[in-house]
């Protein structure tokens, strides 16, 4: 029994085939933003797992790993814009491919929100630093960034990923600095300031390790970004997968070895004690001066990376979902440019209006972490359904059993079950946040799925040739 092959898309709806492999890797990679990520989520993680926060970091990896294994496998067989959704709804259905609309949107919505709020904070620390606290500046900073990254993938994808390679290899090579010198720098601060914050352990437990894994899949989110651009791969159609593949794996060594090195020099307390800003802490350690300004310009190029890459993988979603009309029609509409105009113009409005009233709101940086939470089981459930959706479509192809049953299958129910445990020991508030997203994605999939079009993304892959 042979597997339903894709349908292309008609010439009118499809996106222009620009990327090459190197283009996607560097997205995937930048999309991770190791630097904001250590700044934003290193001290939530080390405060959860303690001196074990790097081994969270590659247990969760690995199970990453597999779940990109999985997205190469669908990639290739079924390249499209809606990546994760498209997938879902090819295997499962309009019904439940509605349901994986809203968790791809809630999620890579709250991380716009998450990443323009400190992309606000870090450049105006840089030209203004009396600013850098205050909601208004840090809201309207913030909105002209999503306004500018929005301009900047109206240009061209290819002009987008040049200048994000450009703002990785900066970022990489601040953050490999730091933490070489983490190692090998002797300098009197760096045992001052450790010792004023004190050498105190944080005790492990089974709960603080799986939230400490969960906040990994935030640190380790965006190289899926692969997936959303896999129909405008102009070479391999195996280029997607494999670019995802390797800016993870790239992206997550610098991550394990930054944090393992900057921990040489810190201590988990100090870190716990400086979960706002991680990387502000590990310039301190090392001295100030010259290390805290490259500190905080490669953050700021890594928010901004993850800025505009998020919005490119919200955009492409948005479109194809626009395209199936799960969303509105004309989201699904490309200009005389063949680029998404509307799905980038209505990602761009909505995120910008959002972060214009953060600075209404003296508790968003407080919430940021609950969020973050919360985030992180909407993408991981989003990963589990895709996983799943690797499973169904390639369960009756013996070619494929490794990679496209038992990988997948092995990296979903490992990522469940992090995220089940993760769930039960979090707070009320997280929990609340949490349910809340899952049960109204429900709603959504009452109210959208009916509007959805017919064709070959509204039929599982159950039904052979």
């Amino acid at each position: 029994m042979a597997v339903a092959k894709p349908i292309p898309e008609p010439a009118q709806h499809q996106l222009p085939k620009v990327l090459r492999f190197f283009d996607v890797s560097v997205l995937a990679s930048a999309s991770m933003g190791p630097a904001y990520s250590l700044a934003s989520t290193m001290g939530p993680v080390v405060a959860a797992a303690g001196a074990f926060a790097p081994l969270a970091l590659t247990s969760l990896s690995a199970i990453m790993l597999c779940i990109a294994v999985s997205f190469a496998m669908l990639s290739r067989v079924a390249p499209n814009a809606g990546s994760s959704y498209s997938w879902i709804r090819m295997e499962f259905g309009r019904w439940i491919g509605a349901y994986g609309a809203w968790l791809l949107i809630l999620s890579n919505f709250f991380a716009t929100m998450a990443i323009a709020v400190p992309a606000g904070s870090y450049t105006l620390e840089l030209v203004a630093p009396q600013l850098a606290q205050e909601p208004h500046w840090v809201a309207g900073i913030g909105a002209i960034w999503i306004v500018s990254s929005t301009v900047l993938l109206y240009v061209g994808l290819r002009p987008t990923a040049l200048v994000t390679f450009v703002a990785l290899a900066f970022e990489m090579l601040v953050l490999l600095a730091a933490a070489v010198a983490s190692y090998v720098v002797p300098h009197p601060v760096v045992h001052a300031a450790a010792s004023a914050t004190g050498n105190g352990a944080i005790p492990i437990t089974f709960a603080g390790f799986a939230t400490a894994m969960t906040l990994g899949i935030w640190m380790s989110d965006g190289w899926e970004v692969s997936a959303s651009t896999s129909e405008e791969i102009n070479d391999d159609p195996r280029a997607a997968g494999r670019g995802g593949i390797v800016g993870l794996v790239i992206t997550t060594i610098v991550l394990v070895f930054c944090m393992q090195a900057f921990l040489h020099v810190g201590t988990p307390k100090g870190f716990a004690d400086n979960a706002a800003d991680s990387l502000e802490y590990v310039s301190r350690l090392l001295g100030g001066g010259a290390w805290r300004l490259l500190i905080v310009c490669a953050v700021m190029v890594s928010t901004l990376s993850t800025l505009w890459t998020t919005i490119l993988y919200l955009s492409r979603s948005v479109f194809a979902m626009g395209r199936d009309r799960v969303l509105p029609r004309a989201l699904g509409k490309l200009d005389g440019r063949n680029e998404p105009f509307w799905a980038l113009g209505a990602v761009c409005v909505l995120t910008t209006i959002c972060q214009l009233i953060t600075g209404y709101s003296t508790s968003a940086n407080a919430q940021l972490n609950t969020v973050v939470t919360a985030s992180s089981v909407f993408l991981g459930l989003l990963f589990v359904l895709s996983a799943a959706a690797t499973v169904r479509r390639f369960l009756g192809d013996p070619s494929a059993r490794l990679k496209g049953v038992v990988v997948p299958a092995l990296g979903a129910a490992a990522l469940l079950a992090v995220l089940v445990a993760t769930v039960h020991f979090e707070d009320a508030t997280t929990q609340a946040y949490a349910w809340g997203g899952v049960l109204l994605g429900i709603l959504f999939a009452l109210w959208r799925a009916p509007k959805t079009r017919g064709g070959l993304w509204a039929v599982p892959s159950g039904a052979r040739e």
